[in-house]
This record gives C-alpha cells, sequence and structure tokens, in this order.
C-alpha cells in the first residue's frame, strides 16, 4: 500500500513545488482549498515515482485526484514548467488503483483534464469508464476581462459598477489582512441569515454550513495559507470581502466572495477591484465551479468565462465484488484470524458462524487477498438511563509478513470513518499487548473504559436475570440475548478450561461522533456552560468543529471563540467518560 500522510498547513511547500510549476488550472489544486476543505474530504497526499497524489473521501467513497508531476529544473535549478504530455504516468495511476482496492473501494479518481483522456485509455483498455462531471466544471477568465468588463455582453456588469460608484462615490478598497476578519466573519453572518431567508443561524442548511466550516478554517490559518484578500468598505462599514491562492504561476484561485446584498452592486465591485489589485503575473482568475446550483451557474456563465475547464471522473468499470467476492473475504479473513490469533478451531467455527457478518468487516487487500481484517461489532451503550451506539472493535490484525507498512493505521482510519456514518457515537476495544495501548492512543483511543468481571454468571443466569443485572450498572456495554447465548456456546466450548474473569482489564474508548458524544455529556449534565473547540482528529475531520454547550444540550458551530476549552480527541474521550466508571465484559476476544 501507498504510505499516505494527513495534508497540514506544514505541507504547503512541498505541496506547491508540485502544483505552482504545472499547466493544471483545477481549483482543487489550490492548497487553500485543499487545507480548509479537509474536514469534508479527509484529504491525505503521498508522493509516488515523482507524482504527488492525493487521497480523500467523496461522500462515503475514497476517491484520488489526478496525479500532479514533479516540476523538472535547468541547469542552473530553476524550475520549468510541466508540459500537459507530463502530467499523466500510468504507472502512477496502476499504483492508486491498486491503493483503492486494498483499501475496499472501487478505484474512482477525479478532476481529470480532457487531454489525459487517451492516455488512460490507452493504458488502460476497457477498464475504466470516464464521464465529464458537468457541475464541477471550472470558470476560468482572463484577468483583463475581468478588470475593464468590455464589450456589448458584459454592459451589465458595467452597469452595476457605475451604480455602485454613483450611490457610493466615497467606497474604499482595502487589502484584506487578519485583523480584518472579524468584521469579514460579521459580514458572512448577515449573509448568511439573508441566503437562508430566516434569522436562525442555528440551523444552516448543508450547503451553507460546509461552506462556513471551510471558511473559517481559511481565517484560522491564514498566513500559514498565504492567502490574498480584499475589502470594500463605505462610511467605514465593510461592505464585501474576498480571498483566494495561487493555482499555478499564472492562475488565481479565488475561493470566497460575499458582499451585503443591501449595497447594490457590491459583489461587482469587489470582483473587479480586488482582481485589478492581484499581482500582473496571474492572466487568468478561477472563480471554481458551481456545484450544479443553477444559481451561482448563472451568475458564472454571466461573466463569459473565456475556459469552461471540464474535468473527468474516472471510475473502475468492473464492480469491486468482482475482484474479490464475499464469501472468498470471508475464508481468507478467517484464514488470517487463524494466522494471527492461534485460537481453538471450535472458537473460530463460532466466531466465523455467529459473530462475524459481511457488513461488519473492514479489510485491506493487498494483490487482491486480504492483508488485514477487523470487526466492528454493534453494541449499545447505557449511560445513565440514556441509550446510544457504539462499536466494538474486533480481531484486529495484519499478515505478518507484511507489517510495520502503514497498513494498520489505514485499516483503523477506514473503520472509524465507516463507523461515522454508521451513526456511532464510540467505539471500544481491549488491547491484547502492553505495548498496543500507546499505538490505539494514536489512534484516538483513550482509557476511559474497563472490562470487569461480569455482573453474573453467564453458566448459572438467565438472559433475563443478566440482562437485569448488566442494566443496573450506571455505565456499561450491553449485551443482547444473542450475543449472550453465543458467550455461554463460547463457556461451553472452553470446558474444564474456562476460568471467569476474576480481575479488571484496562480497554479502550475511542469518540466517533463528538457532536453525539457531547449531547449526552450536556444532557447529563445540564447545567454545563461552554464552548469546546475539538481539533487533531485525522480519522474524522468532520468531528473538528466549535461545540456550544448550554441548557442540557449540544450543537455544533465554526464560529471561532477565543474562549474555547480546546481538546484533541483523546481529551474529548477522557472528558467526556472518564468519571462515568464506564465498564464492559464477557467480550469474545
Amino acid at each position: 500500500m501507498i504510505k499516505f500522510k494527513d495534508i497540514t498547513t506544514a505541507d504547503r511547500q512541498i505541496i506547491q513545488r508540485f502544483t505552482l510549476w504545472g499547466e493544471r488550472q483545477n481549483c482543487d489544486l489550490s492548497f487553500s482549498n485543499l487545507i480548509s476543505w479537509r474536514f469534508l474530504y479527509n484529504t491525505q497526499y503521498a508522493i509516488v515515482d515523482d507524482f504527488l497524489v492525493f487521497r480523500f473521501y467523496r461522500g462515503r467513497h475514497l476517491a484520488y485526484m489526478m496525479p500532479v508531476a514533479k516540476p523538472r529544473q535547468d541547469e542552473e535549478g530553476n524550475f520549468l514548467k510541466v508540459k500537459p504530455q507530463e502530467e499523466c504516468s500510468p504507472e502512477v495511476i496502476k499504483a492508486i488503483r491498486e491503493d483503492a482496492i486494498a483499501m475496499g473501494h472501487p478505484f474512482l479518481m477525479l478532476g481529470v483534464c480532457n487531454y489525459m483522456r487517451d492516455i488512460i485509455e490507452d493504458a488502460f483498455p476497457d477498464t475504466f469508464d470516464i464521464k465529464p462531471d458537468r457541475d464541477f466544471a471550472d470558470y476560468i477568465y482572463e484577468r483583463e476581462k475581468l478588470t475593464n468588463l468590455s464589450g456589448k455582453k458584459l454592459q451589465s456588469k458595467r452597469n452595476h459598477i457605475n451604480k455602485f460608484k454613483s450611490l457610493y462615490p466615497d467606497y474604499k478598497y482595502r487589502e484584506l489582512t487578519a485583523e480584518l476578519i472579524p468584521q469579514c466573519l460579521e459580514l458572512e453572518r448577515q449573509w448568511r441569515t439573508v441566503s437562508k431567508d430566516d434569522g436562525d443561524t442555528t440551523d444552516l442548511d448543508e450547503g451553507l454550513s460546509e461552506e462556513l466550516r471551510s471558511m473559517t478554517r481559511a481565517f484560522n490559518n491564514w498566513d500559514e495559507l498565504g492567502l490574498t484578500g480584499g475589502t470594500i468598505w463605505v462610511d467605514d462599514k465593510l461592505v464585501a470581502f474576498t480571498f483566494g491562492c495561487p493555482i499555478n504561476q499564472s492562475t488565481f484561485d479565488v475561493c470566497v466572495e460575499k458582499a451585503d446584498v443591501n449595497y447594490e452592486g457590491a459583489f461587482t465591485i469587489i470582483n473587479q477591484e480586488f482582481v485589478r489589485h492581484l499581482p500582473e503575473q496571474y492572466f487568468y482568475i478561477n472563480r471554481e465551479e458551481d456545484m450544479g446550483d443553477e444559481g451561482l451557474r448563472r451568475a458564472k456563465l454571466s461573466y463569459k468565462p473565456d475556459i469552461l475547464l471540464e474535468k473527468n471522473v474516472v471510475m473502475e468499470r468492473q464492480p469491486l465484488a468482482d475482484f474479490m467476492d464475499e464469501k472468498t473475504i470471508h475464508e481468507e479473513t478467517r484464514e488470517l484470524w487463524r494466522t494471527v490469533f492461534g485460537d481453538p478451531e471450535a472458537f473460530i467455527d463460532l466466531y466465523f458462524s455467529r459473530v462475524y457478518h459481511s457488513d461488519l468487516n473492514v479489510t485491506c487487500q493487498i494483490g487482491r487477498h486480504v492483508a488485514a481484517a477487523l470487526q466492528t461489532l454493534p453494541y449499545t451503550m447505557l449511560c445513565h438511563g440514556h441509550e446510544i451506539e457504539t462499536a466494538y472493535i474486533s480481531g484486529v490484525c495484519t499478515r505478518p509478513d507484511i507489517r510495520r507498512q502503514n497498513i494498520g493505521d489505514n485499516l483503523m482510519q477506514q473503520a472509524h470513518f465507516r463507523l461515522y456514518y454508521r451513526h456511532c457515537v464510540a467505539a471500544t476495544l481491549i488491547p491484547a499487548e502492553e505495548w498496543l495501548y500507546e499505538w490505539y492512543a494514536k489512534c484516538g483511543y483513550a482509557r476511559c473504559i474497563t472490562c470487569t468481571p461480569p455482573p453474573a454468571d453467564p453458566r448459572t443466569t438467565s438472559f433475563d436475570d443478566f440482562d437485569k443485572a448488566q442494566r443496573s450498572l450506571p455505565c456499561v456495554l450491553l449485551h443482547d440475548s444473542e450475543g449472550y447465548d453465543i458467550i455461554r456456546e463460547d463457556i461451553r466450548l472452553a470446558g474444564e478450561a474456562y476460568r471467569p474473569a476474576e480481575k479488571n482489564i484496562g480497554a479502550m474508548l475511542r469518540i466517533i461522533n463528538a457532536l453525539k458524544a457531547l449531547q449526552l455529556y450536556a444532557s447529563l449534565h445540564s447545567d454545563a456552560k461552554m464552548t469546546i473547540r475539538v481539533h487533531g482528529d485525522q480519522h474524522i475531520p468532520m468531528n473538528n468543529a466549535y461545540f456550544v454547550l448550554a441548557d442540557g444540550n449540544a450543537r455544533q458551530t465554526d464560529e471561532p471563540d477565543n474562549e474555547a476549552r480546546v481538546m484533541g480527541i483523546v481529551e474529548l474521550a477522557e472528558f467526556i467518560f472518564g468519571d462515568e466508571d464506564a465498564r464492559m465484559n464477557l467480550m469474545l476476544n
């Protein structure tokens, strides 16, 4: 597998050594977009044979961006622009395709320009479906067009400019600097309220919420991202702002543009003034996609783009199930378990006939064979009368001959991402060896749950009586009747070798959905009133946000709060469950 790295602001120089010297004008390659939208796409990168590769999620599907070639250098060390014919490597595409299969996903590659289609089709005949995606085509304009707005077709834009200047002759253009960010956020808040057509900013629609999250991240990392912005002021009041980031040496990406709609022509004037103040090296201005929004499409087309940059979707033609059917995955996962754990065959039969389910199994496949696997077994947690959905991570194993290749990290990340979309609040596990506590901590787990002796002896206790006993505990993973029956069968198979647990074992818990976990906390601590900022969750970046706790409830926001209590994902688990005496018992492995 390819060893991918989470993209951070510290990677700017590495990333832009590739992106700034190519001919590609895709807005996806703007460093600002790569960082500020990571919460949605979980973006990672790797360098493969002198090509920069991005791996991310589009919804729940793993996807890759078209690889970016490393620029050549002349004898004096100066970078030379990458030629279009050098931008596509079949060998690198083959490598990332194998990575996708290892992660259990059919290959999906986005951002593929038209001139790359023939190269891909020739190298991989009858392998992929390649189709343009109009909703994600970039609108690109020549700088001169946006500054001068010449010609009959742009007369309406000149009218907007003239109207604004006649109404507000003393308006001022100022560079957007970090100290102006609070005013920009306030203007964005006003714009968002108008866009929603109501005053309830606590219930954003998904698109506006995602845009706010991206913008907040850009503002929080303003200097590190190397952003350039502009503002328009009328009578010392901010009425419009915009900012962006270079894509390459000649193309600039406009990431955000906001204006007070009460000032007629404000959008048009900020557009013109910003482009006019950009360095002259930027011949092209990319104003990004319309994402299928008809209003955005009309607005972007009204400026008469010089280039409508069509980008293609490359998708595996053959379903992944044809590479390896569920029966084969089941058999190979079972064999891997046998190799790694060496359990008695009777237990393995029980586990893989009554516990294992294909939709709970997470694998990494290398060379079309299971190389690592784990199971995400569903458990309800009862916590002071509240029931939440959790998953117990079982049977984490990697083939011995390919360890220390980051496969385990990829496996855990894949599992956590899936559990988030399975609406789990938390995940739990019991490390098999002492050194694993530290490794699982790096995956976000905290020592805030304990595996204890059971509240009743399952050999002599009916499920109804056991259920009463387990539900008497303040915070516990609940066994259902089917799971309890499996436990009793395991004890029967063990025979005289069965030894009831007599002491506690340290288990671990990870927060999967920060908002739902904090809603549980707020319901249990109705007097809590605070703002929490969660950061650094590399496996589930959707958790990295601000959360406001008040009146027995928690809500998510991305509006900055300098007074917020800052926590990593491990600290969050300790904050919520550290004093709850959370327990589990009778876990099969």
